[in-house]
């Protein structure tokens, strides 16, 4: 890996949520968060964020509509919120650990290099994009 990408990846982790770097550098330049989003939440979730993958109806409680989280908050994208939900860091309510992953554990797991937080970056390019499908 060159030395630019491992300087912005550091950046990157050390950009808070709330900054407008975060949210204009994350997909744009080292990932997708639309191809993060379709390997670890479409399979639950539906290609198109709306709760109706090819898994949902196994699980006990359906999975939410993604599309609405700006709707169910009065308009607004709370991406901390979302960031902490798909980290594990906040519970879903009505889900069991084994029904909603907490990605910031398995992309830990999956993930050994040093330097910088990959985990961080993943979760934050899947929130970027989640702010994109909301419906207006």
């Amino acid at each position: 890996m060159g030395l630019m990408v491992r300087v912005a990846l550091i950046v990157l982790s050390a950009v808070g949520l709330n900054g407008a770097a975060w949210g204009e550098s994350v997909g744009e330049t080292l990932i997708s968060g639309q191809e993060e989003y379709h390997w670890n939440c479409a399979a639950c979730h539906g290609e198109d964020a709306k709760g109706g993958g090819p898994l949902a109806a196994a699980l006990v409680k359906q999975p939410s509509d993604l599309t609405l989280i700006a709707s169910r908050n009065g308009g607004a994208f709370p991406a901390v919120v979302v960031y902490e939900t798909i980290a594990g860091r906040k519970d879903v309510q009505g889900h069991q650990s084994f029904q909603m992953p907490r990605y910031w554990n398995r992309f830990t797991q999956a993930e050994s290099h040093r330097g910088y937080d990959l985990a961080d970056v993943r979760i934050k390019a899947i929130v970027q994009y989640l702010e994109t499908v909301q419906a207006r």
